[in-house]
This record gives structure tokens, C-alpha cells and sequence, in this order.
């Protein structure tokens, strides 16, 4: 009978945890130079939950006059996402200045950008899958947070910010 209790209390955090790493964790790890290190993992679930039962204000989902006039202009940029997607990876942009570098590139289906110079160094990385649901969602003329997060279940193992910034450093990683 022990055993049985044993094997139900020691199944319920198993499947908690198996749900946690089948829907993805989101890594923010900060470092500042003057402060703590800070590692704070936040599953995928839960702040996809979080944003979908947030009350946000209608102002704050629909989208300004100025997004409207990009809104003739969204159907190309789908289509170039689609076609982004479907390239072959390399780079795109490459920009050589004495005092700092900026390379745009395609890897997989991530848009890589890394700028360099004056003692930092930026890397963001833009899942193709991302950008596609949020250009899809701003024709729509509303955007959902809960949807965004969501489309990074499609990001696992993707290092989305690394900043440096002399011995300061924030790094967000979908696990």
C-alpha cells in the first residue's frame, strides 16, 4: 500500500516535469558586472498561459495609425518570409565599417543578426516561424501574446538575445 502512495506522489512531479520539457522552458540568464548572476528559467506553458490570461487593454492589441500604413505592405513580407525560408543559408548582409561589423544571415530557419563594435557585441536571433505568425497576426490588425509565445515551441534550442556589454551579458535561450 506505501508503495503504491510512494509511486503516485513520486508520478505527479514526473508528469509535471515531462510536460515542462515536452512544451519548451525559456532561459534568461543575466549577468551584470556589479550585481548577482541571475538565472531564471520560465516554462513555455506558463508564460504562454500568463500572456493569453493577462488583461491587457483592446488600445494595446490593435494597432496604431502607424502600423496601418504598413498593413498593403504585409503580404509581401510574408511572402518573403516564405521565400527566406525556403533559401538556401548564408549570408545576407555584411557590413564592414572600421568600428563596427553587422552580419544578417540565415541559418536553418532562423534570421541571424550579430552587431559588433565599441566593447559590444549584439546577437539576435529571429525565428523564421516567429516573424511569420506576428506578420500574419498584425494583417489580422490585432496581435496576441499568447500566440507569439507559443510559435517559440518551434524555436527549441534557439538562442534568441545574447548582449555583451563589457563584463555585463543577458542571454535568452528556448530550451
Amino acid at each position: 500500500m506505501l508503495l503504491k502512495i510512494g509511486v503516485i506522489l513520486a508520478a505527479i512531479p514526473l508528469a509535471l516535469l515531462a510536460v515542462v520539457a515536452g512544451t519548451g522552458v525559456v532561459v534568461v540568464d543575466v549577468k551584470a558586472s556589479d550585481g548577482p548572476h541571475l538565472i531564471l528559467p520560465v516554462p513555455l506553458l506558463l508564460a504562454e498561459t500568463a500572456a493569453r490570461l493577462a488583461p491587457v487593454p483592446p488600445a494595446h492589441l490593435k494597432l496604431d495609425h502607424q502600423l496601418d500604413r504598413a498593413r498593403p505592405y504585409l503580404p509581401a513580407a510574408l511572402e518573403v518570409l516564405d521565400a527566406l525560408a525556403a533559401s538556401p543559408d548564408g549570408d545576407l548582409v555584411q557590413v564592414d565599417e572600421p568600428d563596427h561589423q553587422v552580419r544578417i544571415s540565415k541559418v536553418g530557419d532562423v534570421l541571424e543578426v550579430h552587431v559588433q563594435g565599441s566593447g559590444e557585441d549584439v546577437s539576435v536571433h529571429v525565428p523564421l516561424s516567429l516573424a511569420r505568425e506576428a506578420a500574419r497576426q498584425a494583417g489580422t490588425g490585432r496581435i496576441s501574446p499568447g500566440d507569439l509565445i507559443a510559435a517559440l515551441r518551434h524555436a527549441r534550442l534557439t538562442q534568441l538575445v545574447d548582449v555583451h556589454d563589457g563584463e555585463d551579458r543577458v542571454k535568452i535561450t528556448v530550451w
